[in-house]
């Protein structure tokens, strides 16, 4: 009887860890998110409607996005502002260097068909990173 109690506690203090602790593949998705998102290197020709092509191939035209931006650069060097690459900021994170981006903003409603306008220019990125160093979020809203 004994043995079956202290089995059935370790089982239950397993199954509350497990619960409670956010698992590693967790992280690993919100990364994979940002980069769905956000990354686009090297950068796709998608014709004349970059915007409309690749926000449609990403899964962010239902509904309609109001901006994204997509980032032209290696991989590593986007985690890097999570690093050395990069300047705590505002608590976040903003990059050492500008980097090539291409920015879609939606010109109509939310609704029906989407329409972009895009914005390729430099500029430096401004990302929140999890504890373990991986970018998770672009702030769109620090446009420098």
């Amino acid at each position: 009887m004994c043995l079956f109690w202290d089995g059935l506690n370790l089982l239950l203090f397993l199954v509350l860890a497990w619960c409670l602790a956010p698992p590693a593949h967790c992280q690993g998705l919100r990364y994979e998110k940002f980069l769905r998102q956000h990354h686009d290197h090297p950068r796709t020709n998608a014709g004349r409607d970059y915007c409309g092509a690749m926000m449609q191939r990403r899964g962010m035209t239902r509904p309609c996005k109001n901006i994204n931006t997509f980032i032209h650069a290696p991989k590593a060097q986007i985690q890097a502002v999570c690093g050395s690459g990069g300047i705590e900021y505002w608590g976040m994170r903003r990059s050492r260097a500008q980097f090539p981006v291409t920015t879609c903003s939606l010109k109509g409603p939310p609704w029906g068909r989407c329409s972009y306008l895009g914005h390729a220019n430099h500029r430096f990125l401004v990302i929140t990173c999890d504890p373990a160093g991986w970018p998770m979020h672009f702030d769109e809203s620090h446009i420098m």
